[in-house]
């Protein structure tokens, strides 16, 4: 399939500074040799624990980070040395919905002029064609035009959201990228933007790479999941597929941490041995070595590739847990 968005060797670092002078004394390694693929009109969801690197490798594909080294190209251009128009193709064909919907809305603006600002950059239309724009965009995410006339605060979570949604679809995008877009929102609402960003990809053919921590949220909404580990992919598969059989153990571990709501049903408990290195101190080996229960000797020498195990199911594992063993 041809692919709309692809990532091939992504790598970012940032440096630690420390002192009067802010001398760099080591390095992070937020993105560790990425790769991805996003298909048209597919969902790709990406889910690991806090600071593994999931918004680095969100700004990278929006350019709003430069990488060490590797490529982006969206829609066959390269988005790190894109200029002038090529720059602006990419930039119009990828948005963004932010985490928090009040913080990423200026509270001194109408949502008029809030839908409207991206095709003012983009020079799109006359104002009154932008105002009729935002309008229509307005009842595609299911609010009344009478709202164009109101600020930030006059909406609730839910809301706010929504004229997020209607302002990154503003200049008809053909990716958006969804940064934890319903974590700050209650649990019902959760559920009406989640069927809201499924009903506008069925209907304008959107692409999305959805980042979130809720395994039960991504698995609904994703056609493929990415699990990454500080800064590595460590596990590619089809969201059906890789519930049904996680191979790495750290997505096992991210699994068995979720919490049934079952009264009286205690929760499995993950076996992770302690973590004995820091991202100060990668290990030279596997990322996931330290804590992981199946470690062994080429576990601390050699980094695993993610290679395909099964069919269209890629691990980044040396012993990968056998599907007749995850009982």
């Amino acid at each position: 399939m041809e692919n709309l968005l692809q990532v091939r060797g992504l790598r970012k670092s940032f440096a630690i500074r420390s002192g009067i002078f802010r001398k760099t004394t080591g390095h992070v390694q937020a993105v560790d040799g990425v790769d991805l693929d996003v298909h048209p009109n597919e969902t790709l969801g990406l889910v690991g624990e806090s600071g593994c690197g999931k918004t680095t490798l969100a700004k990278i594909i929006l350019a709003l980070e430069r990488p060490d080294s590797g490529s982006v190209v969206f829609d066959g251009t390269d988005i790190h040395s894109a200029r002038g128009q090529a720059l602006e193709h990419v930039r119009r064909g990828i948005q963004v919905i932010f985490q928090d919907p009040f913080g990423s809305l200026n509270p001194r603006k109408k949502v008029a002029s809030i839908i409207a600002e991206p095709m003012i950059i983009h020079k799109v239309g006359s104002k009154a064609q932008r105002y009729d724009r935002s309008a229509e965009l307005l009842k595609l995410v299911g609010l009344s035009t009478d709202m164009l006339g109101r600020y930030p605060h006059e909406f609730s979570g839910g809301q706010r959201q929504r004229i997020c949604i209607a302002r990154a679809m503003a200049v008809n995008p053909r990716l958006l990228v969804c940064d934890e877009p319903v974590s700050a929102l209650d649990v019902s609402i959760q559920a009406q933007v989640i069927n809201l960003l499924v009903e506008l990809q069925a209907e304008l053919k959107l692409s999305y790479i959805f980042i979130s921590h809720d395994l039960s949220v991504v698995g609904y909404i994703s056609h493929r999941i990415a699990v990454m580990y500080r800064g590595q992919i460590v596990e590619l598969a089809d969201a059906q597929e890789l519930f049904d059989n996680p191979l790495h153990p750290y997505t096992r571990c991210l699994m068995d941490a979720v919490p049934e709501p079952v009264p009286g049903k205690i929760a499995a408990a993950a076996h992770v041995r302690g973590d004995e290195d820091s991202v100060l101190f990668p290990a030279r080996g596997c990322a996931f070595g330290s804590s992981c229960p199946y470690r062994e000797e080429p576990c601390t020498r050699e980094k695993p590739v993610l290679a395909e195990a099964l069919h269209g199911h890629y691990v980044a594992c040396h012993q990968h847990i056998p599907p007749d063993e995850q009982a």
